[in-house]
């Protein structure tokens, strides 16, 4: 996510690094190496359509471009296009025995990272960095292992912070810091990173975008469409903030909105399965706030059909089919899920928060309520600060149907210190007191939560639930 700074041609360019001089690229062609220069600037972007064509220029140039393919691979693969990215790779690991042991070590760690081998990409990632320790990269991938494989926030700190000491202007190292001081629950610290990767990117569409995810995260929901659509002033066809207003429109009831913008996200990457596959995804997604049971599931397990390891549609589709009562099927998707996480090597991992939460769903829907409070702790053995909202909301839940109000307003306490403006708690407090028979509290939050929902479409059924709640009309 850093700003182009020029073209550099590494073809004949010496770097020193561990004990030796050598050359960071090994190409044939001086047009690939250009090529190539941009599909990474592309890429440090997340501007992941432009990143592809530029390696894919590199390749027709250079067709024996190790570092090419590999780059193209990490791309696929952050394309959600798991087959492309195999491919990719393959052609990486077959030519790179003729680059230098820097590549080599550089292609190994994403090979390895692709391939679910966690542990061996963190190995290549340190044997890279014992030998080239200007190798910023490396730094970041290390840290993001530490993060999202390892739970191990305060190593993630350091290591993306070791990347912003190997090059104070690299921004994608600044944006990680700022994300992930977000999740161990520092907002200000996380805010003043992300001021300073604007600064860093100031004509880049990302910087404002990771900006208004924190506002989002934080339940500033004007102040995120503002820094969204900020970042698309500078570049309009910004897939992940037209994709990240879809999110803040859906949480404010805006589903026709968000449809508009989940479709319109997609149109600028390459029509194929994953593509098709998410607009079914975002769909289904859709009729789970419509609470069009059924045609979610069938739009899912669609989606699943294309690609069976999505899973966003996994997920969505055992929450249709738990609030369909359909509780064998709904269980064998949640031991599918588990099946996946074990195959990518992800038992251990913040991952599994989303697993233990949907196990506490369906257990709750069967009526096994010790057990679903059982499995909520598991999830949150998995949370980080940020990521413990939708488990204490689960929680508050349970012990409602529990009939427990002081334990299902204490967790609500606990998700409202991660967003005071969360719908989804703000509703389950609604349920509480409603349950409790205290009409002034329902008055009092129903009507914040209806200033959220000023504009929620007629067919977002939490607000027609919120309606009946206050004893009001439903449109």
């Amino acid at each position: 996510m850093i700003m182009t700074k020029g073209v550099v041609l590494v073809l004949a360019v010496s770097l020193l690094a561990g004990c030796g001089r050598e050359k960071k690229l090994t190409s044939s062609s001086p047009e690939a190496l250009r090529a190539y220069a941009a599909g990474v600037a592309s890429w440090e972007k997340f501007y992941y359509p432009e990143a592809r064509a530029s390696f894919q220029h590199a390749l027709q140039l250079d067709s024996l471009f190790a570092m090419a393919w590999c780059r193209l691979a990490v791309v696929d693969a952050s394309m959600e296009n798991m087959p492309a990215a195999s491919e990719a790779m393959h052609k990486a690991m077959a030519f790179a025995p003729g680059a230098t042991e820097r590549e080599q070590l550089f292609i190994t760690m994403w090979h390895r990272r692709l391939e679910f081998d966690n542990a061996g990409a963190a190995a290549a990632a340190e044997s890279l960095l014992h030998l080239y320790p200007d190798e910023k990269e490396a730094y970041l991938f290390r840290g993001n292992l530490y993060e999202q494989i390892e739970k191990d926030y305060d190593a993630a700190v350091h290591y993306y912070q070791k990347a912003v000491d190997a090059d104070t202007g690299y921004a994608q190292a600044v944006m990680s810091l700022g994300y992930a001081y977000s999740d161990l629950g520092d907002q200000q610290r996380a805010i003043e990173q992300m001021e300073r990767y604007i600064r860093l990117a100031p004509d880049a569409a990302d910087p404002r975008a990771s900006l208004a995810d924190l506002l989002f995260r934080a339940g500033r929901y004007d102040d995120a469409l503002e820094q969204y659509r900020k970042s698309l002033e500078l570049k309009p066809d910004y897939w992940y903030a037209i994709r990240q207003i879809g999110n803040v429109e859906a949480v404010l009831g805006r589903l026709h909105a968000a449809e508009e913008q989940y479709h319109k996200s997609m149109s600028f990457f390459p029509a194929g399965p994953q593509v098709d596959a998410f607009h079914l995804t975002a769909d289904g997604l859709l009729s789970l706030a419509r609470h069009k049971f059924p045609e979610a599931a069938e739009q899912f397990r669609k989606a699943l059909e294309i690609d069976s390891v999505n899973g966003s549609a996994a997920y969505g589709l055992a929450q249709a089919l738990i609030r369909m009562k359909q509780f064998d099927a709904a269980r064998m998707v949640v031991g599918r899920l588990h099946a996946e996480l074990t195959r990518r090597n992800l038992t251990h991992a913040p991952a599994m928060l989303s697993y233990h939460l949907m196990r506490a769903r369906l257990l709750a829907g069967e009526g096994n309520l010790d057990e679903a409070l059982a499995s909520c702790d598991s999830a949150l053995g998995y949370s980080a600060p940020l990521t413990r909202l939708p488990v204490y909301r689960q929680m508050a839940e349970i012990q409602l149907a529990r009939g427990a109000f002081e334990n299902a307003l204490d967790a609500c306490e606990e998700a409202l210190v991660v967003n005071p403006n969360s719908p989804d708690v703000l509703l389950t407090l609604t349920r509480i007191y409603h349950g409790r028979g205290d009409t002034r509290m329902v008055v009092e939050i129903g009507s914040r939560l209806l200033a959220l929902w000023s504009e929620a479409d007629r067919d977002f059924e939490d607000h027609n639930e919120l309606l009946r709640l206050m004893g009001k009309k439903v449109p």
